[in-house]
């Protein structure tokens, strides 16, 4: 996170609109204080563009949607109609593979995507293509909303999970398993 500092002075900075409804208090909260001493300093430059190499232009090994939801009676929040097995395998990808992830929300409260070891592009929202400025690792699926991604599997092969950042939907299981293999 970069935050240009104002004059001298104490300032609190808060959480953005978008809360989850029925959790009270869920926008405007202090998540830090900056506390700006001194005189003011020229910013330095910073690049226009942090992604090293643009997927739209990649060659896309295998398409694939995930769909994020919940079911009731009890509560459980979902992908693809289903809770967190550490022993399924969700996604298959072979190593170096390039693939277009969509992701649908069927829900009216957002849902932050967050993928562990491979950085991702985000490419469309909502229907509109996106010219991402920089690789991501989290990116929220706004209420209703869609997203389209795309990953490189560059790093290892192995195990790792991707799930929605809401502590409480990531708890009871709204998580899967990518395995990379090759």
């Amino acid at each position: 996170m970069l935050v240009q500092g104002e004059p001298a002075g104490s300032y609190a900075l808060r959480s953005l609109p978008g809360g989850r409804p029925g959790v009270s208090g869920a926008t405007g909260l202090p998540i830090a204080t900056l506390v700006s001493v001194g005189p003011a300093v020229p910013p330095a430059p910073l690049p226009i563009r942090l992604i090293p190499f643009d997927l739209r232009k990649a060659t896309v090994d295998r398409f694939h949607e995930l769909t994020f939801g919940e079911e009731f009676s009890p509560f459980r929040p979902l992908i693809d109609g289903h809770t967190f097995a550490e022993d399924r395998g969700d996604q298959i990808v072979a190593l170096g593979a390039t693939e277009e992830w969509r992701l649908r929300n069927t829900r009216p409260d957002w849902h932050p995507f967050h993928n562990h070891v491979n950085d991702f592009q985000v490419t469309e929202i909502d229907g509109e293509p996106f010219d991402a400025p920089s690789l991501e690792d989290t990116t929220p699926i706004t209420a209703f909303g869609e997203i389209v991604i795309r990953i490189r599997f560059l790093d290892f092969p192995g195990r790792f999970v991707y799930h929605c950042h809401l502590l409480d939907n990531e708890d009871l299981g709204m998580m899967g398993v990518v395995e990379v293999v090759g």
